[in-house]
């Protein structure tokens, strides 16, 4: 994996679960009663910020000072200050400066803790710890120096840190976010470059801001920012936060710049390719290796890429960041190395399968992608950083092969991209966070940005079968078969395998989510990874699913079990996107009910349709086999519904709701009479 910086303002520095843990141990002594801020504290400190009632802290101040020297080295000078509104907002007295240790060092750490009163406490870089940022790492250079004042800190309190971090790293950018999850009073960015250097900048997520100017200084400010509220189903906050793109260019002209600098994705592609290069040819013991998986594959093209991106697939994940600071987080180890030692991180596993793949006769490209957010990429800033995953792509000279994965290139010809880092997508499919998002393929002057595309609602897909019993008494014993396709089964697969996880009491619980008090019986599982397919088996007893009404009425819902990712939107309006994923689903129950009863009542057919969904519901009764029959099924198209039209997305999810929920009435049976439905 690629280095990265945490990317919310401040707490791009922001704690996790280690750097609180370790802040726990810190006792920072009080330094002076009477405190003396600095005058961009004592400013910051009597600023206001729009509030609600879901206010937890406010960002006072939120300043980052950017210079980059002729030589190339940069300064980057941190300044932030927290009010904290409630208990929870203590979290705020807490950070981590993430740093590359081969190319960067903190300096200047101070911290103040102000009490309302004036007095309070200040802290220096001897109450600070500095830890690795991962522990899967074999080698990382990437550090962080952690604190907190979190023991220290109450409501009314200001928190404020001040730092600097000395870069020589490789690339003439910086990225800054101007908003954060909490309401922020003044964010701003000044940068500065040497003489006969140009700036410039790109504002995205809102109006372009007209910098101020000193010089060959540039300052853009934003004032009374509301915090980014967390919704349900709504894009990550790359989607909608203001962020400004700086750019460093040299002098045109300048022979050997001390920074990288990159006018277009052509130019991204040409420095990256470059460092792919090499790493992924093979050696005598990689085609050896090639030749071995290729003898047990079928002739067909797809069979033999297939065997060597599983062995690919099979190679341990380890983190290993060398040189990160000056551009080695994106250059693979090379594959021979990767094939000997068994493990290697996502550009490692990608330089292995690709020599594997040369040496099979199979061209293929080393692509740069982000991992966990589609929406992180952007096609106006061309720069290397945006990007912290690397997979492959796969030429398919083969028209027979057809894949959703495979996309047509304008130059490359048809290409179907992979995740060898991915122990859960077999070949063919995309991770749900790599659909829709902006790739780099590295192939020089023929490389550029692809957009991944979205899988078909059906290649992800939840078929479900009940079979169930309920008794007079309401008690309720069934059988659950589950069939899952594409992401669907990846979902299900990574909790079977999480070794954190124990997947019956996943199962357990998430039947008590509708059925109180079942007691699972037993679980069978069949991962079938290669043909994309995860099936599932359980059977459940409950006592009391039904509710008996004194022996002459028997009431229960049809939907005996929950769809999983349901999830509720039920506040009235909103203000972000929702994203819809693509994802289909089918259920066919039948419920023997007990003898002596007939229908009384029955659920109403349902039927909704939008443009990115459909949904339909129908309850019948046989006879035949005094079974109730309910089926219902789902299918979702990806979508971004535009806040504006959230009230459709609203009524058509509010619409399942209310369909899953209506149940079957039961009747003692009187002779003589026929039921109904």
């Amino acid at each position: 994996m690629f280095y990265k910086c945490s990317p919310l303002p401040f707490a791009r520095a922001r704690a996790s679960a280690i750097v609180f843990a370790i802040a726990l141990c810190l006792a920072p002594a009080l330094r002076a009663a009477q405190l003396k801020l600095p005058p961009w504290l004592a400013e910051a400190s009597l600023r206001q910020a729009q509030q609600t009632k879901e206010t937890t802290a406010i960002m006072l101040h939120d300043e980052c000072i950017y210079t980059v020297a002729s030589n190339g080295r940069m300064t980057n000078t941190v300044r932030a200050a927290f009010r904290i509104v409630t208990g929870d907002g203590r979290s705020v007295a807490q950070i981590g400066i993430h740093y590359d240790s081969s190319s960067q060092k903190v300096t200047g750490f101070k911290a103040w803790l102000v009490r309302p009163g004036g007095e309070g406490k200040t802290y220096s870089s001897k109450d600070t710890v500095d830890v690795a940022t991962s522990s899967e790492a074999v080698y990382a250079e990437s550090r962080q120096i952690v604190f907190s004042a979190h023991g220290d800190a109450y409501e009314d309190c200001v928190f404020a840190c001040e730092y600097t971090v000395e870069d020589r790293g490789a690339f003439g950018e910086h990225r800054w976010w101007f908003q954060s999850q909490h309401p922020v009073a003044l964010s701003r960015l000044t940068c500065t470059a040497p003489k006969g250097w140009t700036i410039s900048a790109e504002m995205r997520n809102h109006a372009p801001v007209d910098p101020v100017v000193n010089g060959n200084s540039y300052t853009w400010e934003l004032r009374d920012l509301p915090a980014i509220k967390p919704e349900p189903l709504s894009p990550s906050y790359f989607r909608f936060a203001p962020r400004l793109s700086v750019d460093f260019a040299p002098p045109a002209g300048m022979k050997n710049p001390p920074l990288a600098y990159f006018s277009d994705w052509n130019s991204v592609s040409v420095y990256l390719t470059n460092l792919h290069a090499k790493p992924c040819l093979p050696d005598a013991a990689v085609t050896a290796k090639a030749q071995e998986l290729l003898a047990s594959a079928g002739p067909g093209l797809w069979d033999r890429i297939n065997v060597l991106a599983r062995h690919a697939q099979a190679v341990n994940y380890v983190q290993i960041a060398m040189n990160v600071g000056r551009g080695g987080g994106y250059t693979p180890r090379a594959a021979p190395d990767v094939l000997k030692t068994g493990y290697g991180d996502c550009k490692d596993k990608t330089a292995l399968l690709r020599a594997l793949l040369k040496a099979a006769g199979i061209e293929s490209y080393s692509v740069v992608a982000y991992s966990g957010d589609r929406y992180h990429v952007t096609e106006e800033w061309p720069t290397p950083q945006q990007f912290n995953h690397a997979i492959t792509a796969v030429k398919i000279d083969d028209p027979s092969i057809q894949s959703p994965a495979i996309v047509d290139h304008p130059r490359l010809g048809r290409l179907l991209f992979f995740d060898p880092t991915d122990y859960y997508t077999p070949l063919g499919d995309l991770d749900y966070d790599q659909q829709g998002s902006l790739v780099l393929v590295l192939a020089a002057e023929n490389g550029g940005l692809v957009r991944l595309p979205f899988t078909p609602p059906m290649s992800n897909h939840l078929d479900r079968t009940v079979t169930a019993e309920i008794i007079n008494t309401g008690a309720i014993g069934g059988r659950i078969l589950e069939n899952y396709t594409g992401q669907a089964a990846v979902h299900a697969r990574a909790i079977y395998r999480s070794p954190k996880i124990k997947f019956a009491d996943v199962i357990r619980d998430w039947i008590n989510g509708t059925v109180r008090a079942a007691r699972l019986i037993r679980t069978d599982v069949t991962d079938a990874q290669e043909q994309g397919r995860f099936d599932m088996t359980a059977e459940f007893v409950a006592p009391a699913y039904g509710q008996s009404m004194r022996g002459k009425l028997l009431i229960f819902k049809p939907a005996i079990v929950s769809r999983r990712d349901f999830i509720p939107l039920t506040q009235p309006d909103r203000l972000y996107p929702v994203v819809l994923e693509p994802q289909s689903y089918n259920e066919a129950s039948d419920i023997k009910i007990p003898d002596g009863f007939k229908i009384d009542e029955m659920p109403p057919p349902v039927e909704t349709e939008t443009a990115f969904g459909r949904y339909t519901a129908n309850c019948a009764y046989d006879e035949a086999t005094h079974q109730v029959r309910y089926r219902r099924t789902l299918v979702m198209n990806a979508a971004e519904i535009p806040a504006s039209d959230y009230a459709t997305v609203r009524a058509f999810y509010e619409t399942i709701r209310k369909a899953e929920q209506t149940p079957v009435v039961l009747s003692a049976h009187v002779s003589g009479a026929s039921p109904k439905g």
